[in-house]
């Protein structure tokens, strides 16, 4: 006898249809347990399958011919390059000719035998020197660190998760110009209960405000944290990031506050943003404390910091590639930063000019000579409250303004555009986002800008 089952048959494309939902639904729940929010956008772009522009992240691809070119089809590795390199900060033939580099950007009074050490990447190098203060009896675990707000969200990884400092924002003048301005930092620090903040962050040019800071101006804050014996660190990973194509750039070791104290203010570089090579993780931390010389260098009791996160023999290789060795010091630095010099401009009069046509608001817009660095902080506070943002958006940010995660949520969604929100930056308020115009391709970056202005026309 012939039975017929009276359950109905599922199509198998619904099949596929209904492990799809359920694929998206896990990954997006990833996502959202994904702490940097740099790093969730990176991984969104990897679970969805419609191309989108992900210009919230901090890449530069505008030098990738030139580097392609003169470096990485020229590289040919030997046999040592497969072995330890030791020091694992970098070997002094390396270290010479990158210190002509930073002696010609910053000061010529960086010792190349005893300033410079190589890590893991900027981060690397900023978690260094927390330890190293650490270790030196500096700062101790729980000690406040201040930062001028907004601020790149990696410090908070940097200072807190290993460290375990704690960082303090102090929300910067003017709701819509960001100042930086020695009040606005004596009122964050004045309303620290004691422990009093010990180091002070500096970030030069901004991030992501990408403004350069004058020299009056770094004087006077310097001179303010040093008379409160705090320790400072600058950022200054885009020195060469220069939009509008002229100088204007000044760094914290040629200031006359450095020349007091040299052991209490120290510098960050690497090789990840003017040079385009995110990827590389090539840091550099410059210091004349003895605490760091002490941690970085190691002794008979304490493995070099830099062994946990080195110079090592493949990234050496192309360094050698690039700056040369103490006998033989090469020219592409240089020729590397003048193009990009010229690459940077274009890139940023275009998107500037793009933004505008389309009535997009950002900080700094009309402020001729400003310096952008590699991006836009867009205003677009006055979409946050629109009733005719979608109900059904999948948010991925959290502990940020919902209206903002909402914002975001639909621009990622409708213009294919993945953008930084301010919230993540501790922004002083909800409706900035950061766009960063080195992250694609002139054209690409045009095409994003057209499209996040379509998207808000509908709201």
């Amino acid at each position: 006898m012939t039975t017929t089952s009276s359950r109905k048959t599922v199509a198998p494309d619904a099949d596929v249809a209904l492990a799809s939902s359920v694929d998206r639904a896990v990954s997006i729940e990833r996502l959202r347990r994904i702490a940097d929010p740099e790093e969730r956008l990176v991984a969104y772009t990897r679970i969805v399958t419609e191309k989108v522009f992900n210009l919230g992240i901090a890449n530069n691809v505008l030098l990738f011919d030139m580097l392609n070119k003169e470096v990485f089809t020229q590289v040919k590795l030997a046999e040592p390059d497969a072995e330890y390199v030791l020091p694992p900060y970098g070997q002094q033939d390396l270290l010479d000719p990158i210190t002509t580099f930073l002696q010609h950007t910053f000061s010529p009074a960086i010792d190349a035998e005893y300033d410079v050490y190589a890590t893991a990447g900027g981060s690397g190098a900023l978690e260094s020197l927390a330890f190293a203060l650490i270790h030196g009896g500096v700062l101790a675990p729980g000690d406040r660190v201040l930062l001028p707000a907004p601020f790149w969200p990696g410090f908070l990884w940097c200072f807190e998760q290993r460290p375990q400092l704690r960082c303090v924002p102090a929300r910067l003048d003017g709701p819509d110009r960001l100042d930086l301005t020695v009040d606005a930092l004596n009122r964050a620090y004045e309303a620290v209960s004691d422990p009093k903040p010990k180091l002070l962050v500096l970030t030069n040019p901004h991030n992501p405000l990408g403004v350069n800071y004058e020299k009056k101006l770094l004087e006077d804050v310097c001179r303010w944290a040093l008379d409160r014996q705090m320790h400072i660190v600058s950022d200054e990973i885009y020195a060469h990031s220069q939009s509008t194509g002229k100088g204007g750039f000044t760094s914290v070791l040629s200031l006359d506050a450095y020349a007091t104290a040299p052991d209490r203010i120290h510098l960050v570089y690497g090789l990840t943003k003017d040079f385009g090579l995110s990827g590389f993780r090539i840091g550099f931390l410059v210091s004349k404390s003895n605490d760091v010389r002490k941690v970085m260098q190691g002794d008979e009791t304490w493995k070099s910091l830099s062994w946990f996160g080195p110079l090592d023999s493949l990234k050496a290789a192309y360094a050698r590639k690039m700056f040369g060795t103490t006998h033989e010091p090469g020219d592409f630095p240089t020729k590397l930063m003048q193009h990009y010099a010229t690459q940077l401009k274009a890139a940023h009069d275009k998107a500037a000019k793009k933004l505008d046509d389309e009535q997009i608001a950002y900080v700094g817009k009309g402020q001729n000579g400003r310096n952008a660095a590699q991006f836009f902080l867009l205003d677009l506070s006055k979409y946050l409250d629109s009733a005719k943002l979608p109900d059904d958006l999948v948010l991925i940010n959290h502990e940020i303004d919902r209206r903002e995660a909402r914002l975001e949520a639909f621009l990622r969604t409708d213009a294919k555009v993945l953008l930084l929100p301010g919230g993540e930056m501790h922004c002083p308020r909800p409706g900035f986002f950061r766009l960063c115009y080195t992250a694609d391709t002139v054209e690409r970056v045009g095409t994003a800008i057209t499209n996040i202005a379509t998207s808000l026309k509908k709201l």
